[in-house]
């Protein structure tokens, strides 16, 4: 059986680096194979400098997850498209939240609504071994599948789920979370509705969280969005993101 595949993105950055070790750290944890990517523009990017970030980014992730499989790419071209080619049948694709020479600017923002397969934006505190994995429960049924894949993550990671719900007072029937908390019975669930708009109240949520979990607006491979919370967690959120496919 092959084996799952995390892919990362390294550009040297500090990002860079939280995003490898993160990225390794969660390897371990799943049993995967973890490939580092750097991107470099031919003719414009010094050979050595390029595999220095290689051979660097590997050492950060082999340190961080020594019972790791850890291999390491340059690849030519710009960083968004080099990352989606290469993630082409990974699990997870890993990224920092922002970082020098090619993996500058928004490319979390753009991987993470073009990627075929999920993807993680290493940023914050993305180090927090405890707190719980948060995730936004809203009128969109297509939340479930998110509620889902947030008990998931809960369970792989020995945490609780702290689903919100923003913007209302409450609500008399509380059965959104019961599916989810008998198929994962080890994973403790709370719901919380907490006034406010969501995006805002999602941030200051995650500032004691070890993941965020959040959906597509719409589904679909090309031209996906995330909608105001996702795209607010994205810039603000004070951990990791999981855009879940």
């Amino acid at each position: 059986m092959e084996k799952t595949r995390i892919v990362v993105g390294a550009s040297g950055s500090p990002a860079s680096v939280i995003a490898v070790r993160w990225a390794a750290a969660e390897a371990r944890l799943r049993g995967a194979e973890l490939r580092v990517v750097v991107a470099y523009h031919r003719g414009r990017s010094d050979q050595a400098e390029t595999a220095g970030i290689v051979h660097d980014a590997v050492l950060h992730a082999r340190a961080a997850a020594p019972e790791a499989q850890v291999t390491g790419v340059a690849l030519p071209g710009y960083a968004v498209p080099v990352l989606l080619k290469a993630s082409e049948g990974a699990a997870l694709l890993v990224v920092g939240e922002r970082g020098g020479g090619v993996f500058a600017g928004a490319v979390g923002g753009q991987v993470a609504t073009r990627a075929r397969c999920s993807v993680v934006v290493a940023r914050g505190q993305a180090d927090r071994g405890s707190g719980p994995v948060v995730v936004c429960v809203d009128d969109d049924m297509a939340a479930d599948s998110v509620l889902g894949r947030a008990f998931e993550e809960a369970a792989l990671h020995g945490a609780e789920v702290l689903a919100v719900t923003a913007g209302r007072g409450g609500a008399t029937e509380d059965t959104r979370l019961d599916p989810w908390r008998e198929r994962y019975r080890s994973v403790p669930a709370q719901r919380e509705y907490v006034p406010g708009k969501p995006g805002k109240v999602l941030v200051e949520t995650c500032r004691q969280a070890r993941l965020a979990v959040v959906g597509p607006r719409r589904h679909g491979y090309e031209g996906v969005m995330l909608g105001v919370v996702g795209s607010r967690l994205l810039h603000g959120a004070d951990c990791p993101v999981l855009i879940a496919r």
